[in-house]
């Protein structure tokens, strides 16, 4: 019975890669209310249109006509060298690529809830925002991956560099560099801090192409997002300064009573380092960017130590992480209601983990290393 989660996860997607092939993309991804994209990893298609615009001697971060859908190329100009070298002209190479990516995501998907079984992890693994990433092959799912080999296997003094890997990729894991922080390996840290400026400062004239995030509602989260929905229902903009007012009271009141629990005594396991990457990744993005919802899978990374109860309502942080996952369903269903209710569970998400790094950051003090087991790093 403790492993049902894994057999569950599995019986999933084995059943998706059968209605996959035998009803097709579309069909299958629309009847779990996905708003999918065809052809198939619509996201990964910026690439490939990258790739053929500059090879038409465009400049796709401007015009990217060799995009199915005309989207300008935000992603570091590095990927267009990337879909060079794995041949994304070629559409078997391209699907071969994408399906890889997507099958390594599963594996170590698989790998955590077989260590860790537990049915809200399940839950969050079949969730709407994970098939999103799946269905689109965002290159979100490369980062997860790439930062969850790292937390589980690389040894410390290597850790940095996988870490600075996907700040290359993608610039927001940048926010998992303060894990090392919080772990108080400065040197580290201090490495890995100044490593992120090289990379920020190379691509210093790129930023503005790739800071061109998305805002809007439904399967969107972050700061500028809750303005935007603010607008779209109607509200004052009063309401959004009493919002983010009464935000900034919570954080405070809950990392004012971390810090006198024992919600942040010390911790000495791979389940507390995945927290670590996944929430500072959520609290970062929520910060400062628009997102959309398949980047809530670094939520997954913080279950596994949730599910230890470290604070009396921690199992209750579970249940709304799930629901602003499924924040597609629920909205199909529920309508503007749901809307409301994702957005505040997302809202609600943001201001705990914060309120929890917050309090690590000033009373944890360990030298454990990010990312290897107690047991076997002494």
């Amino acid at each position: 019975m403790q492993r049902a989660p894994f057999f569950i996860y599995f019986a999933v997607i084995v059943t998706l890669t059968v209605c996959l092939a035998y009803f097709g993309w579309v069909r299958t991804w629309s009847s779990v209310y996905l708003p999918t994209m065809y052809p198939p990893f619509g996201d990964m298609r910026t690439i490939q249109g990258a790739v053929i615009s500059a090879e038409q001697g465009f400049d796709p971060r401007i015009a990217n006509p060799g995009d199915l859908w005309r989207r300008p190329f935000n992603y570091p100009m590095f990927w267009v060298a990337v879909g060079k070298a794995l041949n994304f002209t070629d559409e078997r190479w391209f699907m071969a690529v994408c399906a890889a990516l997507v099958l390594c995501f599963i594996v170590l998907s698989a790998i955590l809830i077989f260590r860790y079984p537990s049915f809200g992890l399940l839950a969050s693994l079949v969730s709407t925002s994970t098939l999103l990433g799946i269905e689109r092959g965002n290159i979100d799912l490369a980062v997860f991956c790439l930062l969850v080999c790292t937390t589980l296997w690389i040894p410390r003094r290597w850790s940095p560099l996988p870490l600075l890997l996907a700040v290359f990729l993608k610039l927001y894991p940048v926010f998992a560099l303060s894990a090392l922080f919080i772990r108080r390996q400065f040197l580290l840290f201090a490495a890995a801090a100044a490593g992120a400026v090289v990379i920020f400062a190379y691509l210093w004239d790129q930023l503005a192409y790739i800071g061109s995030w998305p805002v809007g509602c439904e399967i969107y989260y972050g700061i500028p997002n809750v303005s935007r929905c603010f607008a779209f229902l109607g509200w004052p903009s009063w309401q959004v300064v009493v919002l983010f007012t009464a935000i900034g009271v919570a954080i405070f009141a809950l990392a004012y009573s971390f810090i006198r629990s024992d919600a942040v005594w010390p911790k000495h396991d791979i389940a507390f380092d995945l927290m670590l990457v996944g929430a500072a990744i959520y609290v970062g993005t929520f910060m400062f960017a628009g997102n959309v919802d398949y980047r809530l899978i670094f939520l997954i990374l913080c279950i596994p130590f949730l599910e230890s109860r470290p604070f009396p309502y921690a199992r209750a942080v579970i249940v709304v992480m799930i629901a602003a996952m499924n924040a597609t369903w629920l909205i199909t269903w529920l309508a503007t209601p749901a809307l409301i209710a994702v957005e505040l569970a997302k809202i609600a998400i943001f201001a705990v983990l914060s309120a929890y790094l917050f309090a690590l950051t000033r009373t944890v003090s360990l030298p454990n290393k990010l990312g290897v087991k107690q047991s076997e790093s002494s």
